[in-house]
C-alpha cells in the first residue's frame, strides 16, 4: 500500500516498518550508517555492470569481488545526525532514509518525508537534513519554512502514535552542510523555533555524544530547550541553607542526581558548547564515569559537594536563621527550566549517576551559587582543581590558553583554533579522522596512530591559518582565516574534513590500515598539510587566485584537481610502489621527505610548481638514484657476461671461444679490440659487448643452453615469442646512461627495468 493512502488507524503499522525500537535493530542500523561507503559483493561476471552504475573495486574475496560506492553527501549528513541521537540513547529511531509520516494537510491525507526522527521518554527530535548539493536552486530557509508549515500536522501524527497523553517536547531541527546561512535567515528560523545545526554545531554534538554517550542527552536537550519550562519539575523545592561564600550568595542542599541533571548544563572546555564562553570544564573521561556508576550501584556515595551556579533567580522561603554564623535555613525552590544549573565542579559524579539503571537515583550534596559570572565560574573551577590536584598540570596549562581565546596574539589564537578543529574532527562520525587520534593518557588502539600536537603544529606551519610576514613581522591572514575566530574554526574544520576525505576516498583500504599505515599516520598528514599550504601559495602567486574568495569545499576541489597526479598515484599504485615512494625510515627527514615525494608527483603536471626546497631535494635524491642505477647496471653487465662465458665453457671446454661462437664478425671484433688495448691483451671473451653476447646466446646451436636462464619476457612484452631476449636490448639502451653520463639521467622507466631485470637474474643465475 502506498504510504500516502494510510489512515490514522494504520499508524501502528508504520512503527513496525519504520522504527528501530530494539537494541539490536539500533546497533545494526548504526553500524551501517557510520560507514562512508556502501559495499556490495558481486560475481566477477557482474563487476562491469556495477561499475557502470558508479561502483568501484574494493577488494577480491574468495566468493567474488567486493565493490564500494561513496554515499551521497546528504545521506552522510543524515547518518551523522542520526548517529548522534543513537549515541545519546534515543530509544526509537527511524530505520532507513526518507521516513514518510502520514499527516493531514489541505483537508486531506498525505505524507511528509522526514530525514531523522528520534523519540525518547521526554523528547522528540524531528530533523530535515540538506546539503548545498541538494539545495542548488533553493534557499536554505525554504527547508525551515516547509518544516514550520507542517509542524502541527506532524505533532498531531506523533501524538496519536504515542498516545494522546504524551507531553513530550518536540525539537525541530534543520541540519545543513556546506551552506552559508544569512544572519537574517537564522534569525527568522529562531523566531519560528526551528533550530539550525550547521557543521560546527553538529561536530560539537558528535563530540559530546561519542565521549559521554547517553549521559550527554540532557546536555543535548538543554541546548535546544534552553529556558523552557519542565512541567514535571514545577514548584519543586529542597531544604537548604543560605549563606555568603567569597562575597557571593550560595546555597547548600541535597538532591537526587537525576533531578539536578535535568536542569543542569556543563560548559565543556574540550567539548565546547557553541554558545558558552568562556568554556572551562576539562575533558570528560568516559571510563571514569562508568567506574563511578558501578561504585554507586554497589551502594557507594560521595560526601563532597557538586558545585553549580544558578543562571536564573531562585526563590528562597526562610524558616530560621543562625545570627552568629549568618546562615539562613528554609525552602529553596529550584529552577524548573532547561539549562539553568551550570555545573562548575563534579561533572563526573553527576554523569556517573545518570548511567545508573532505572529506579536508582542517588542523593548528592550540592553547593550552588546564584548568578555567578562566567569568568568567576572559570576561576573557581581552576582554583578548586589546582588546590585539590585533581587535574594534570598540562590540562590546566591548556585551560589558561582557553581563557585567552580573545588574546591579541594572533599566533596564540591560531593555535587554539587548530587544536579545536582537530579535536572536533576526531569525533566526526564517518569522517576521515574519526577515532584516529591517540587520546592523552589512555592506551591507543591500532588505528589511533595520529597525535594531536604533531598534526596541530603542521597545520600552523602550513600557513593556512596565517603566518608572520618576513618584512615587518606582522601576522598575515591565511587561506582559511575568516572574519572571526568562529568563522575561521568553521573554515578549518570544513577544509580538513573535505580534503582528507578525498585522500581517504582515493584508496580506502590503504587509509583504513594499509601496509605500515603509510597513508594515515603523522608524517603523511603533516606532509599533506604542508602540500596544501604550498598549493594555496602557488594559486595566489602564479595563478592570481585569492583563496579567501573560495568556500572551503571549493578550495578543496581545486587543490585535489591540481594534485591529480598525486591522487592518481594514491589510487592506482601497488602497495609495493607506494611503500617504495613514501616509506620514511626513522630519522630520515620524516614529514619533509614525504612532502617532497608528494610534491614531485604534483610538479610533473605543473612544472611551475616549485615549493621551497623541492629542487634541492630532487637534486640530492637524483644523485642517490644515479648511484643506485649505476650499481645495478654494473652488476647486471658483469652477471650476464660471466654467466654466458661460464656456460659456454661448460658446454665446449677450453676451446669454447672458437667452438661455441660461429659468428666470424664477432670473433674478428674481439681480436681487434685486444690488439688496441693499451693495458695489454686479455682473454678474447673480455671484449664481447652485450649485443654480441645476445647474438651468441640466441644462435640455434647455443639457445638450448641458455633458454631456461635468460628466456623471460618484460612485463609489457607480448607473449608467445620463441626467444624472449628483448630485455637485453632495452638494458643496453639504459646502459648508455652509465657509459656516457654527460647530460643524461635515468628515467623512472629505466629504474623499473633495472629492478625487474635484477630480480629475474637473481632468481635464475644465482
Amino acid at each position: 500500500m502506498n504510504i500516502r493512502d494510510m489512515g490514522t488507524n494504520q499508524i501502528e503499522k508504520l512503527s513496525d516498518a519504520c522504527f528501530a525500537s530494539t537494541r539490536s535493530e539500533r546497533i545494526s542500523e548504526y553500524k551501517n550508517r557510520k560507514q562512508a561507503f556502501d559495499y556490495q559483493r558481486v560475481s566477477p561476471a557482474s563487476v562491469e555492470e556495477f561499475k557502470s552504475q558508479g561502483w568501484e573495486f574494493d577488494r577480491s574475496l574468495k566468493t567474488g569481488t567486493r565493490l564500494r560506492r561513496a554515499k551521497s553527501s546528504e545521506e552522510m549528513l543524515e547518518n551523522r545526525f542520526w548517529s548522534v541521537l543513537y549515541l545519546l540513547g534515543f530509544e526509537r529511531l527511524n530505520l532507513g532514509h526518507d521516513l514518510a509520516l502520514p499527516i493531514e494537510a489541505d483537508g486531506g491525507r498525505t505524507s511528509k518525508t522526514i530525514s531523522v526522527l528520534g523519540i525518547d521518554e521526554d523528547t522528540i527530535v524531528v530533523a530535515e537534513c540538506r546539503t548545498a548539493e541538494s539545495l542548488k536552486r533553493k534557499s536554505p530557509f525554504s527547508v525551515v519554512a516547509d518544516l514550520d508549515v507542517h509542524k502541527r500536522s506532524i505533532a498531531n501524527t506523533l501524538r496519536r502514535f504515542l498516545g494522546e497523553g504524551s507531553n513530550r517536547k518536540i525539537i525541530w531541527c534543520v541540519v545543513t552542510a556546506h551552506i552559508r546561512w544569512a544572519d537574517g535567515d537564522l534569525e527568522k528560523a529562531k523566531e519560528k523555533q526551528v533550530h539550525v545545526l550547521r557543521e560546527q554545531e553538529l561536530r560539537y554534538f558528535q563530540e559530546i555524544a561519542k565521549t559521554l554517550g547517553r549521559a550527554a542527552k540532557h546536555q543535548f536537550v538543554a541546548e535546544f530547550l534552553s529556558g523552557q519550562k519542565i512541567p514535571a519539575l514545577a514548584n519543586r523545592h529542597v531544604s537548604a541553607s543560605k549563606f555568603k561564600l567569597g562575597g557571593r550568595t550560595a546555597y547548600a542542599f541535597t538532591i537526587p542526581a537525576k533531578d539536578l541533571l535535568r536542569r543542569a548544563f556543563v560548559n565543556h572546555r574540550d567539548l565546547r558548547d557553541p554558545s558558552g564562553a568562556p568554556s572551562y570544564q576539562r575533558l570528560i573521561d568516559s571510563r571514569r564515569i562508568k567506574a563511578i556508576a558501578a561504585f554507586l550501584s554497589k551502594g557507594g556515595y560521595f560526601a563532597n559537594s557538586i558545585i553549580v551556579s544558578f543562571h536564573t533567580p531562585v526563590r528562597f522561603d526562610q524558616k530560621d536563621r543562625d545570627e552568629d554564623a549568618d546562615v539562613r535555613f528554609g525552602k529553596l525552590y529550584l529552577p524548573d527550566s532547561y539549562k539553568t544549573c551550570w555545573v562548575i565542579d563534579g561533572q563526573h559524579r553527576l554523569y556517573g549517576a545518570s548511567l545508573m539503571e532505572e529506579g536508582r537515583d542517588p542523593i548528592i550534596p550540592v553547593v550552588a551559587f546564584e548568578k555567578l559570572p562566567a569568568t568567576e565560574e572559570a576561576i573557581l573551577f581552576t582554583t578548586i582543581n589546582k588546590e585539590q590536584k585533581q587535574v594534570q598540570p598540562r590540562l590546566l596549562d591548556e585551560l589558561d590558553g582557553e581563557l585567552k581565546w580573545n588574546s591579541d596574539d594572533p599566533e596564540e589564537s591560531a593555535g587554539g583554533i587548530a587544536a579545536r578543529s582537530l579535536d572536533q574532527l576526531r569525533h566526526e562520525i564517518a569522517g576521515p579522522f574519526e577515532d584516529r587520534f591517540a587520546p592523552p593518557g589512555v592506551p591507543a588502539t591500532k588505528n589511533q596512530v595520529l597525535t594531536l600536537p604533531q598534526v596541530k603544529q603542521a597545520l600552523l606551519k602550513s600557513g593556512l591559518l596565517g603566518r608572520r610576514s618576513n618584512r615587518d613581522d606582522s601576522y598575515l591572514p591565511g587561506a582559511l582565516t575568516g572574519g572571526s575566530r568562529k568563522s575561521t574554526l568553521e573554515n578549518t574544520s570544513d577544509f580538513l574534513s573535505g580534503y582528507f576525505s578525498a585522500v581517504r576516498a582515493a584508496n580506502v583500504p590503504r587509509w583504513e590500515g594499509g601496509p605500515q599505515q603509510l597513508l594515515c599516520y603523522n608524517p603523511a598528514i603533516q606532509a599533506h598539510l604542508r602540500l596544501c599550504g604550498e598549493v594555496v601559495r602557488h594559486f595566489n602567486l602564479k595563478l592570481k587566485l585569492d583563496p579567501h574568495e573560495m568556500e572551503p569545499q571549493a578550495l578543496v576541489l581545486r587543490i585535489v584537481e591540481f594534485g591529480k597526479s598525486l591522487f592518481d598515484f594514491i589510487s592506482d599504485s601497488s602497495d609495493e610502489a607506494f611503500k617504495e615512494r613514501f616509506y620514511v625510515p626513522f630519522g630520515s627527514g620524516g614529514p619533509a621527505r614525504y612532502f617532497y615525494k608528494a610534491a614531485e608527483l604534483v610538479s610533473r603536471d605543473h612544472t611551475d610548481f616549485e615549493p621551497d626546497g623541492l629542487k634541492e631535494y630532487l637534486a640530492g635524491t637524483n644523485k642517490e638514484l644515479r648511484e643506485e642505477c649505476d650499481r645495478l647496471v654494473s652488476w647486471i653487465t658483469d652477471e650476464v657476461h660471466s654467466f654466458v662465458v661460464r656456460r659456454l665453457k661448460e658446454q665446449y671446454g677450453s676451446d669454447f671461444f672458437n667452438a661455441g661462437i660461429k659468428n666470424k664478425e664477432i670473433k674478428k671484433k674481439a681480436y681487434e679490440k685486444s690488439l688496441d688495448d693499451p693495458t695489454g691483451a686479455k682473454p678474447l671473451e673480455t671484449y664481447l659487448d652485450l649485443l654480441e653476447l645476445k647474438k651468441i646466446v640466441e644462435s640455434s646451436e647455443n639457445w638450448p643452453f641458455f633458454k631456461e636462464s635468460l628466456h623471460f619476457p618484460l612485463p609489457i612484452q607480448p607473449k608467445g615469442l620463441a626467444k624472449n631476449l628483448i630485455w637485453l636490448e632495452d638494458f643496453n639502451e639504459v646502459r648508455k646512461v652509465w657509459a656516457h653520463p654527460y647530460n643524461r639521467a635515468y628515467s623512472e622507466e629505466d629504474v623499473a627495468l633495472l629492478k625487474f631485470i635484477e630480480s629475474e637474474l637473481r632468481k635464475r643465475l644465482i
